[in-house]
């Protein structure tokens, strides 16, 4: 299963409140809703693994 496939699978779980915002960034960024959903799941994914440094790095 490719990732178009996967996000297709997730976007059905969103709330209609988050898939409106999804639409209105992808026309923004002119991408498709599956392509912009992919960018935040990989920027959410960069923050967790970012949040657990210790704190402080944040400012260098």
């Amino acid at each position: 299963m490719d990732m178009a496939e996967s996000n297709q699978l997730e976007i059905r779980y969103i709330s209609p409140k988050v898939r409106q915002l999804i639409k209105m960034y992808a026309a923004v960024n002119n991408c498709t809703q599956s392509e912009m959903l992919e960018r935040i799941v990989l920027e959410w994914n960069a923050q967790q693994s970012g949040s657990e440094r210790p704190s402080g790095d944040e400012d260098e």
